[in-house]
């Protein structure tokens, strides 16, 4: 006896249950696969912070300051590594300090210039500071990161993805614009240019390094809400990694709660 075949009627059911299915699971497999670089970012950091702390213990409980001057002129104040060039940063005297001018850190790039902002600053955490904690410079890098893979390249310019940002103009010392906090206290971080280490308040709340998305002109609250943009790693908020070693996920709509806080623009903080 001859078997039956498939009439063209059931063939297009079958395309049909097959083209429905796969738009259910798609979107759920791309969330699955963000969620799973989120994590691995958020381990990145905690590795980063692992070594910071492991760094303090070997130089007197103070933290690694790049290319800045260290208990001299240290760098209590964001460095933001997707500058691509630092401007007028450096031209108001954030110069490197002393002995990092013209020095090589073995990362295949050019010697080490005048000023410390920027990619520099990076050079000297990820190649000099904490590679003899870490090891390994891919690390320093967010899978979800859309402007920055780990390459040769990118480690010889510094270009990586992770924020320095233990202060900022909201709680820096003597500060015109302060931000107060839902306890009706304001927290002041001390000065921009000061040593930063083991030895602060507000360890379990103030940031050490942060991610792409957490200044207050980017991300899904970007402008205080009004100007929503794409400008992040994650969909769902930013990693930040803090001083006591704890590391989260932090979902829009905190940029005023943070410490330092990043919210934009100036006028919208809490008074």
């Amino acid at each position: 006896m001859k078997p039956r075949a498939f009439t063209l009627i059931e063939l297009l059911v079958v395309i049909a249950i097959i083209a429905i299915l796969a738009a259910i699971l798609f979107p759920v497999f791309a969330q699955a696969r963000e969620q799973a670089r989120t994590i691995a970012c958020l381990s990145n950091m905690k590795q980063i912070g692992t070594c910071v702390h492991m760094y303090a213990q070997d130089y007197d409980e103070l933290f690694p300051m790049g290319t800045y001057g260290g208990n001299v002129q240290g760098r209590n104040w964001e460095v933001n590594p997707y500058q691509p060039a630092p401007g007028a940063d450096c031209a108001v005297g954030v110069t490197t300090g002393a002995g990092w001018v013209g020095f090589n850190p073995g990362d295949g790039g050019a010697a080490l210039g005048a000023c410390s902002y920027g990619p520099q600053f990076y050079r000297a955490l990820m190649s000099v500071q904490l590679f003899p904690y870490l090891k390994n410079k891919q690390v320093w890098y967010c899978p979800s990161d859309k402007t920055r893979r780990f390459s040769d390249a990118n480690v010889a310019a510094g270009r990586e993805s992770y924020f320095w940002f233990p202060n900022w103009v909201y709680n820096v010392d003597n500060t015109a614009t302060p931000g107060r906090y839902s306890d009706g206290q304001f927290r002041y971080l001390g000065a921009g240019g000061a040593a930063i280490g083991e030895n602060t308040e507000w360890v379990s709340e103030r940031t050490l390094f942060a991610e792409y998305g957490m200044l207050g002109w980017d991300g899904q609250d970007a402008f205080n809400n009004t100007q929503k943009n794409g400008n992040s790693n994650h969909s769902r908020g930013y990693n930040i990694i803090y001083f006591d070693g704890h590391a989260k996920l932090v979902p829009w709509g905190n940029k005023w709660k943070s410490t330092p806080m990043t919210g934009w623009p100036q006028a919208s903080r809490p008074l």
